[in-house]
Order: C-alpha cells, then structure tokens, then sequence
C-alpha cells in the first residue's frame, strides 16, 4: 500500500462544500472519496443536483466516487415500519450509485440490542442483508457491511458470523477497528482481527481513539484522536494487512475535531455542524497516515 495511491477520504470528513473537498483531493491527489453527506444534506436526501455537481467535478479533476455511506439498517431490527423506509432508502442508494458509477454501498446490522451474539438475531440480520442482496442484483453493485459499536456487528467475531452465509462476491466487510473502541467491555482491535477478515475484506475505514475512565468504575469512554495517537496501532494493522495481499483502499473516516464533536453528530453523520473543523483534522491525520505507509 502507498499513499496517495491506496487512500480516499470519506468527503464530509473534509467539509460539506464541493469546492473545498476539490481542492482538498488535489492538494493530496488522492484517487477519489467516500460519499457521504453534502451541501449540508444527509446521504439519503443527496438531490439529484447534488448528485451531478460530484458527477461533473470527478469527471473534470479524474477522480472517482469509490463508495457511497448509506444509513441503511441503523435502525432497530423489530421496526418494521422503519426496515421498509430504510428498505426504500436503499433502493434510492442503487440509482445514486449508478449516476456516480460507484460500485459499493455500506449499510449497517441493526441497532445493539443486549446479547448481539444470539444466533437467532444473527439470523434475521442475514436475511435482511439477503434482500439487499436481491434488490441489488444485476446492478454490479456489492454491500459493504460495516462494524459499528452501536450495530449488532461490532466485533470481528458478530461481523464474521453475519457475513459467512452471505455471497463473498457480493457483501464483504467495511472493517473499522477504531469503532472496537468504543464497544463497552470489548478487548481492543487486533491485527489478528484484520488479518481474519481479508478474505471478506471490500473496504477499510481509518480512525483512531483513545480509552478513558468513565464516572463509574470499570467503564472505558473511547475519545477521538489523530491518526496513529491512539491505541487502534495503526502501524501494526497495516503491517498485518500487508501480508494478506489485500489490494482494496483506506479509508479516512477522520471523526476528530480540534474542537469536540457532539455524539449524536458522531451517530448519524452529516451537515455543516458535523463537517466543521473537519478540513484542517483531515489534513492531520493523512499527515500520520502517509507517515506510517513510508515506514511499512
């Protein structure tokens, strides 16, 4: 992996403002972005003007929309209202990626719930994903199933058990071993993880955070940092990754602020509160991050 050939950068994480993310892709020549929110807009209420700005702006400057960040199934898995909005939304993410000639979408595993790891649970989860699956199909379109701390897929343990009876060509893992952080009583990300999960590997998201003690005794409260400054170990990570012959991209989903970011913000991410300070972060951390590609 080389910097700036390997890695993108997820765009809200830059600002929410086209020209600025332009200019952002040039000053490091990156080949191209994460889409996610926009012009102040959420990815699920991205227009259609929206929509042909980065069209046009990615044809003009010859970099490339690689991913789009849907919201898809970060709801609650007994919501069967909420299953069929986000049933819908994914639908409208089939037609964005297509006008964006984007070929993956991540989506989610459902809000946690205590016991995450109970079979049955795992089970309804795959059969959602199995009908992603199908309404995604001849559209060349893959999902990429991200962990999440708030998801029912956290760990590289529930991330794995819900991807095995999923078609590897077509649903693969956006692993992000910075979101083990922030899982209450989970042991901290491994390269082992990473170095398991590269068969099933599509995307790999770039953060870092740092535990601290909680109000009560024994609670770890994970806090945002630059890239390679907190204890996902970074240069280790990628050193494992190496060995796999892993060819897919990092992904710089910065979520630190020289000024603190709300968590509701961290949640659901989009709008100009959430991409503030984020142009001079991001800069930070592919700073470290190119720093730690040229000692591999």
């Amino acid at each position: 992996m080389t910097f700036p050939a390997s890695t993108i950068i997820i765009s809200d994480e830059v600002s929410q403002d086209l020209p600025v993310l332009r200019d952002f892709i040039r000053e490091f020549k990156l080949p191209g972005i994460e889409l996610r929110s926009l012009n102040g807009r959420a990815f699920k209420d991205l227009t259609k003007a929206d929509l042909a700005e980065v069209s046009a702006a990615s044809r003009a400057e010859g970099w490339k929309v690689f991913g789009c960040a849907t919201p898809v199934f970060k709801c609650d898995l007994d919501d069967t209202a909420a299953i069929a909005l986000h049933r819908d939304i994914f639908k409208r993410s089939l037609d964005t990626a297509r006008a964006l000639n984007a070929d993956l979408l991540r989506v989610f595993t459902f809000l946690r719930t205590p016991n995450p790891a109970e079979p049955a649970k795992q089970a309804r989860v795959v059969e959602h994903l199995r009908g992603l699956v199908e309404l995604a199909a001849g559209s060349g379109i893959r999902l990429g199933v991200e962990n999440e701390h708030s998801c029912l897929a956290a760990t590289a343990d529930e991330t794995l058990a819900i991807l095995a009876p999923l078609p590897a060509d077509r649903v693969g893992a956006i692993w992000d071993p910075c979101n083990v952080l922030y899982v209450p009583g989970a042991a901290a990300p491994t390269p082992a993880d990473l170095v398991r999960l590269a068969p099933r590997l599509f995307h790999l998201h770039v953060k870092d955070a740092i535990r601290r003690t909680g109000s009560k005794p024994g609670d770890l409260l994970a806090v945002g940092t630059p890239v390679g400054l907190g204890e996902v170990g970074w240069r280790e990570h990628l050193r494992a990754l190496g060995t796999t012959g892993y060819r897919g991209l990092l992904s710089l989903e910065t979520h630190w602020r020289l000024e603190k970011i709300d968590e509701s913000l961290l949640h659901l991410p989009a709008g100009h509160a959430f991409s503030h300070g984020g142009e001079a972060a991001s800069r930070t951390c592919l700073h470290n991050l190119k720093a730690i590609l040229e000692t591999l």
